[in-house]
């Protein structure tokens, strides 16, 4: 973008450039819907399917525990189970039919007769690769039976499939062969390739260009009766083969569609994708994970309950392995400490952008913190293993024992059923508890979920999100914070248009509680925004927690700021509504904020974005491939990032900037360079109108540009800058309103 100055003859003189100058912190207004009232999101509750395993003190399986001698409590309320019944897997040797045969399609789901191993490895040099190999050779020979069907998988920057289900023991050894020395670039061009695989036998081999998998479950095969006894095997064997090639396609789907903001949270997004794409498939599900560093950052705490939360409702145990076996060092005490009293600031450095600066002591806390959870990798596999009903298998240079007793537990266990008493999700942990009327019985069994409300799509709910939902739900949506929310169009490319949603709210409302020590100061104000399409179906959903301890000497200084959150939304052509919540956890308020949002069609020409008040520019190393608010490096400066504010109310006169930024879209199919004009109207008067010189497109096909306006030429009042965009015979507008104080 080329640094340009512009005269106009409007009396006075006014300038646009792609550089902006400092800007003032603006001040906000607030709009919300007036009204005031409480709600709780409410679905209906889903059957809580349980596996458990009972052992004596000498840890042999008990296997003739009886009905009435098995308690299950959810909340220390007694639960009435639907079902309870021991299942014993060497028993059913492959997928067999059961029930009385009909002619045609009869209600068989051979899934249940199949026990799914997930065998996922991350973070292991060679010396542990080599571990991984001979504990799979291990696992292989305890488990003989034709109905165990392994997978093998491993994160590395996101979830690979080295190899998909099978019970071809062969198969799945030369695979653990063929991936000792690969790295990441091996890993994904294998998964890439499995991933076709898995598509092509989905589709009955079409083209990507002709096909698309899309999960309707009447593409699956149909068991059919062969006309005797029995559905033929053959059905079956289809049936089966497809419905776990489709939940392994979907999950690898999901895994490269997930947006990750920090390299720490792969582990979780990858987990969650393949408990996610598992939780469809009944029966016993377990997933045996080998990481020798686990780490669980304390921005990602939420992501990582909501996981075990999803995998302890889709009935999937995690037994974890530490690979690194008996160690000369402790893993537990050095880390222990350090978490406990760094804990609580670590999660004070979700900061804002434009939000003062992080402090030394913060900067210093979060360190701590990593450094104790780093150094805890066992207590992570031991948490991991234990919420979810398995075991971890950690400082022994003895594993097989162990392993053994992992697939004793995948294939011998007791299932137990029931409907669980909750009208109200509201997002708080529900401990299980079981209890058996015999003495000297150890229970296997997961720990309890969390009351997250579903969303569709697989769209995940936090538990710190539930009472802000709730709060969109209200039948008056209350008012007592004061904020804006606002959604700003930028390109029409398609078939999706992409906004870019603005949540802002000004400091000065919020509360900063002082703490005991007197020096310090926290405000906590969590926000989530939501666009709801004309069924009222959530369609695109984001939120923030955002704490943070500040010196108390500055929460003036901090009070004159603004929170302002963006985030990307891309929705079909229709009408929406765009509803927003931020919370004052400490000063116990909350305000709700909805409009509607109109989406156009696609637009593949020439076109140019909504014109976007500038709260501040910030300098940045590389931009965000995607994100429209970056704008790359020109002649003479650098690459930058925007933070828009929604604040029309602008400061004049000597010394100030009023900023603006805008994408322009060139159509491609057409030779000339877009030309661009401002022209400017106060009080519905025209002014007068100049030229802008915009640069030549960047490599993403969009032309970014900042326009920074004199203060002094504008004097108070009702101003509207039109933005005209020619190419060719091609015209596109766009115009934006505000107030000059």
């Amino acid at each position: 973008m080329k640094h340009s100055v512009i005269i106009l003859a409007l009396g006075t003189f006014l300038y646009a450039g792609s550089l902006v100058a400092q800007t003032p912190a603006p001040q906000q207004t607030a709009a919300n819907t007036p009204g005031s009232s409480t709600s709780n999101v409410k679905v209906n509750a889903n059957e809580v399917t349980l596996d458990m395993t009972f052992r004596d003190k000498k840890g042999k399986i008990i296997d003739d525990i009886k009905p009435d001698e098995i308690h299950v409590y959810e909340d220390g309320v007694e639960e009435h189970l639907n079902s309870f019944k021991y299942i014993q897997g060497s028993q059913n040797p492959a997928p067999q039919a059961a029930g009385a045969p009909t002619a045609g399609s009869i209600p068989v789901d051979p899934m249940r007769e199949l026990r799914l191993v997930t065998l996922v490895f991350e973070g292991l040099d060679q010396d542990g690769k080599r571990f991984f190999k001979q504990a799979v050779s291990d696992v292989l020979s305890m488990a003989p039976e034709q109905n165990l069907y392994f997978s093998i998988m491993v994160i590395d920057q996101k979830l690979n499939m080295v190899q998909p289900f099978t019970n071809d023991r062969v198969a799945l050894m030369k695979s653990i062969d063929k991936q000792m020395m690969w790295g990441t670039l091996q890993y994904e061009a294998a998964s890439a390739e499995i991933k076709e695989q898995l598509r092509i036998s989905l589709t009955g081999g079409e083209s990507a260009g002709e096909s698309s998998v899309t999960g309707d479950a009447s593409m699956a095969p149909t068991i059919t009766s062969n006309g005797t006894s029995m559905p033929s095997q053959n059905s079956i064997s289809n049936a089966v083969t497809y419905r776990m090639n489709k939940m392994q396609y979907d999950m690898l789907n999901e895994a490269d569609s997930a947006t990750r903001e920090a390299s720490a949270r792969a582990s979780i997004d990858a987990l969650l994708a393949l408990v996610q794409a598992q939780a469809h498939l009944p029966g016993r599900k377990v997933v045996i994970y080998f990481n020798p560093w686990m780490m669980i950052p304390d921005s990602a705490k939420e992501q990582y309950q909501y996981m075990i939360g999803m995998a302890n409702r889709a009935n999937i145990t995690f037994y974890t392995v530490d690979p690194k076996g008996l160690v000369t060092f402790s893993q537990n005490d050095s880390g222990r400490g350090q978490i406990g009293d760094a804990a609580g600031e670590t999660r004070n450095l979700s900061m804002s952008s434009g939000v003062g600066e992080v402090t030394q002591s913060q900067a210093q806390a979060q360190e701590t913190a990593e450094n104790g959870l780093r150094s805890n990798p066992e207590e992570w596999l031991r948490d991991l293993a234990r919420q979810t009903g398995g075991v971890a298998i950690a400082e022994t240079n003895d594993y097989k024992a162990p392993l053994r007793i992992v697939m004793d537990e995948v294939r011998t266990y007791y299932e137990a059923a029931y409907d669980p008493n909750i009208t109200t999700y509201d997002g708080k942990f529900r401990k299980i508890t079981v209890k058996v009327d015999r003495p000297g019985i150890e229970v296997h069994s997961r720990s309890g979920y969390f009351a997250l409300p579903q969303l569709g799509g697989g769209q995940q709910v936090y538990a710190y999100e539930v009472p802000l939902l709730n709060a969109l739900s209200a039948a008056q949506a209350p008012t007592e914070v004061a904020f804006t929310a606002g959604a700003d169009r930028f390109s029409e490319r398609g078939p999706k248009i992409e906004y870019e949603v603005t949540i802002e709210a000004p400091l000065k409302g919020l509360t900063f509680e002082k703490q005991p020590d007197g020096k310090t100061a926290v405000v906590d104000a969590p926000m989530l925004a939501v666009v709801k399409d004309s069924s009222g179906n959530i369609v695109s959903k984001f939120s923030q927690p955002f704490a943070v301890t500040v010196d108390a000497s500055k929460v003036d200084q901090y009070q004159q700021g603004d929170l302002i959150k963006t985030f990307k939304a891309e929705l079909d052509p229709g009408t929406y509504t765009l509803e927003a919540v931020v919370m004052d956890k400490k000063g116990n308020k909350i305000g709700v904020s909805k409009s509607t949002l109109t989406v156009p069609a696609p637009n593949p020409k020439l076109a140019v974005s909504d014109l976007v008040i500038v709260h501040k520019t910030d300098q940045v190393k590389d931009i965000v491939p995607g994100d429209p608010f970056y704008y790359p490096a020109g002649q003479g400066y650098p690459a930058g990032k925007v933070t828009p504010t929604l604040d029309d109310k602008l400061q004049g006169g000597p010394g100030h900037i009023l900023p603006f930024y805008f994408n322009v879209y060139p159509d491609p199919s057409v030779k000339d360079a877009p030309q661009a004009t401002m022209g400017f109207y106060k009080d519905g008067q025209y002014l007068g109108s100049a030229p802008i010189a915009l640069p030549a497109a960047s490599a993403d096909g969009r032309i970014a540009y900042v326009a920074a306006l004199p203060g002094d030429s504008f004097k108070p009042g009702s101003y509207q800058i039109k933005l005209d965009v020619t190419q060719g015979s091609a015209t596109a507008e766009q115009a934006v309103d505000f107030q000059v104080q």
